[in-house]
């Protein structure tokens, strides 16, 4: 009987390619718009963290206890309290990154204004921070170097171009005078942001210039997976054992910026539930007319000896074959988009990368290709396609065979 049922269910389908069709297609094309839209937004996330805070917070980072609250020099840290080699071995680590942060009045004939200063690792950072595919003037830093990499908007600011000089006078380590005249080597295209008023140096260069040898303001512990960032935060902390230092996560580093991504979130899963609402009522108006067209069929099925039982369960049948078929259609048109804007995201522009670069964010939007969303989705979109099929079900058991042939 349930092989009979099965065959008679599939040619049910077929007797009506139309109605088929548009039942199939509007499953598919909303779980694709559901898709679409929650790879997009999770790709987001993961983007800017993995790109944008790792290179500049890190993952992970450890300063002195003290530093947290004053962010001297003064409460800087030396390598030998932090043991790069161990922190390496720890299973999930990626890269420990030392950096020197600081700040000093910057000047150039009249005008002066005071700048960040980024100590960094020229190997290293150049392509961490991404500064190969900012610079727009001249060259980068290389190790040893003694001069400076600034941003556009600084460069305009002063009316300086490559070769001119920048006086720089702050305070060192322990009260010690920070100054130096250095040469501008490379101008960067950085418009907007913190990162705008930015000073790049080698660190050894910046060390020097502060008074503070091998001295660091933090260190940056970065993780192949996010996922595994609690237990390497655990295994790190018990590392270090220094009641002076401190390890912190890049949500406690920027809370805020974790509380905008999970309001972000928050606003995404009630767009993805709006989505779902108009998904329900797209799927209960195919399911209407699927009934209202068939209705005079099943009348005429239960007055020649149909029992309601099996048609129902012939009527269910239908319905699940389709459902399937709209989430392995919607599967599969969503998978190609979701791979090609994964490998080539796309390159923003106006407005919107404005506000991303405000934020401290590349400018790029792509999309992500996590497992849990499909199958979540899909589970959700055959829920909801099931629930709106009873409709069905319940219309077939209350049927009235000789209304519904004269209808």
């Amino acid at each position: 009987m349930n092989r009979q049922s099965l065959k008679l269910a599939w040619r049910n389908i077929w007797r009506n390619k139309r109605r088929a069709f548009i039942t199939i297609a509007s499953i598919a094309i909303s779980l694709f718009f559901v898709l679409m839209l929650r790879q997009m937004q999770l790709w987001t996330y993961d983007f800017n963290i993995k790109n944008t805070v790792s290179a500049q917070i890190g993952y992970l980072q450890i300063t002195d206890s003290l530093y947290i609250d004053e962010e001297i020099l003064d409460n800087s840290i030396s390598e030998e309290q932090v043991p790069v080699k161990k922190i390496l071995e720890i299973p999930g680590v990626s890269e420990v990154i030392p950096r020197f942060a600081s700040g000093a009045l910057t000047s150039t004939g009249l005008k002066s204004k005071y700048a960040g200063v980024l100590g960094i690792n020229p190997e290293l950072d150049n392509k961490s921070l991404k500064l190969d595919r900012k610079l727009s003037k001249g060259a980068l830093l290389s190790t040893g170097d003694r001069s400076i990499v600034i941003t556009d908007k600084m460069a305009e600011f002063y009316q300086v171009s490559l070769g001119d000089s920048l006086v720089m006078i702050g305070m060192g380590y322990q009260g010690y005078t920070a100054a130096g005249i250095y040469p501008i080597k490379g101008i960067i295209d950085m418009q907007v942001g913190e990162m705008s008023n930015m000073v790049y140096m080698d660190i050894s260069e910046a060390q020097y210039m502060f008074a503070a040898p091998d001295r660091y303001t933090q260190f940056l512990v970065n993780v192949d997976e996010q996922k595994d960032l609690p237990v390497v935060k655990k295994q790190l902390a018990e590392l270090m054992n220094n009641s002076t230092l401190e390890v912190r996560s890049w949500q406690e580093v920027l809370p805020g910026l974790k509380q905008g991504l999970e309001i972000d979130s928050y606003s995404g899963q009630l767009i993805a539930g709006i989505l779902y609402m108009i998904v329900g009522f797209g799927i209960f108006g195919t399911i209407v007319m699927m009934y209202n067209e068939r209705q005079f069929e099943f009348g005429v099925m239960s007055a020649i000896g149909m029992s309601k039982k099996r048609l129902m369960v012939v009527t269910m049948m239908e319905l699940l074959m389709l459902i399937l078929m709209g989430i392995v259609t919607g599967l599969l048109l969503a998978f190609p988009v979701n791979y090609h804007y994964n490998k080539n995201p796309i390159l923003m522009g106006g407005e919107t990368a404005k506000a991303a670069m405000e934020k401290g964010f590349d400018p790029y939007l792509g999309m992500g290709l996590y497992p849990d969303v499909y199958v979540a989705n899909a589970a959700v979109i055959g829920c909801i396609a099931l629930v709106v099929s009873l409709y069905m079900i319940m219309k077939i058991w209350g049927l009235d065979p000789i209304k519904a042939m004269r209808k």
